[in-house]
């Protein structure tokens, strides 16, 4: 990447089995990156639109008579108007929602010539300049899901320690492979994330852990849920804007995820030294906030 060069690096959050906190892990990735001084998009590729519940726009999610980014997609000629789609009011980053027009499997985007492809396409039209742009991406392997990942080549894998994980990861990887061969593209994953609850642990739990351990070495990061990151979700802010979350001795730990993306992305500098946002300590995020209220009223 020249110093010239504005393209933002592009990250999926995916995985095709449900409920393994991709919504969740979206929010706080962009959070992190956001928190160091970066800037962000975070868009919603989930039809389900749960992301888009989560910052507040659950009444944009059923406005059918608004622009949509399933619109844009499958329109070449809108291409133009999808800055229009982004919404700036977020403290963290800025937002591209989902709509119920999604259609999920069912959609003209599967027959669409480049269909898996259009959202790299669409970000050069994006008049504004990002640093990362965070897709969540939906629980399957239709063309919302592939988009984000042939824009970036980048994934990053949630998961929780159930049962089914480990033949649910080769499924992910076979999906993601026949992409890369169909596509010649070469798909990275930063990291892998595995959140479990320590006052529910079973034995399985605990032997699923364990695979993931083995299976993921140091890109792997294993993180204890807390109920203050839950709090943070339903306040609208990812652990990083969220003041009991930001303090949580388990914050060390999680923000090893965004460490891990950090460490493998090269992000357009934008009039930033990246090597010091990338090089920022949980301990100086958790400064911030005090350091913005110490300022003078009219600093």
């Amino acid at each position: 990447m020249t110093a010239t060069d504005t393209t933002p690096e592009v990250i999926a959050v995916s995985f095709q089995k449900g409920g393994t906190g991709k919504t969740f892990t979206s929010m706080n990735l962009a959070g992190g990156l956001a928190a160091r001084g970066f800037d962000v998009l975070l868009v919603d590729f989930d039809p389900q639109g749960t992301l888009t519940a989560n910052l507040g726009k659950r009444e944009q999610y059923f406005d059918i008579d608004a622009l949509s980014l399933d619109e844009i997609l499958l329109d070449p000629k809108k291409w133009e108007q999808v800055t229009d789609l982004i919404q700036t009011d977020h403290e963290e980053f800025d937002f591209i929602p989902s709509n119920q027009s999604f259609n999920g499997n069912k959609t003209p985007l599967d027959s669409a010539d480049a269909g898996e492809h259009r959202f790299g396409r669409l970000l050069k039209h994006i008049e504004r300049d990002y640093h990362y742009v965070v897709c969540d991406c939906p629980p399957d392997f239709s063309p919302y899901a592939k988009n984000p990942v042939t824009a970036g080549e980048k994934v990053v894998v949630p998961m929780i320690p159930e049962t089914e994980m480990p033949h649910s990861v080769d499924l992910l990887f076979d999906q993601y492979d026949v992409l890369e061969m169909m596509h010649d593209l070469n798909i990275e994953y930063p990291a892998f994330l595995m959140t479990y609850t320590s006052t529910k642990m079973t034995n399985e739990n605990k032997r699923i852990i364990e695979w993931f351990e083995e299976s993921f070495d140091e890109k792997g990061i294993i993180t204890d849920h807390r109920a203050a990151f839950a709090r943070a979700k339903k306040s609208q802010n990812s652990v990083y804007a969220h003041s009991e979350s930001l303090r949580n001795d388990e914050l060390v730990q999680y923000d090893e995820l965004v460490q891990l993306v950090l460490e493998q992305t090269s992000p357009p500098s934008l009039g930033i030294d990246v090597e010091a946002a990338k090089n920022t300590s949980v301990d100086e995020i958790r400064r911030q906030p005090d350091e913005a209220h110490e300022q003078p009223a009219n600093a």
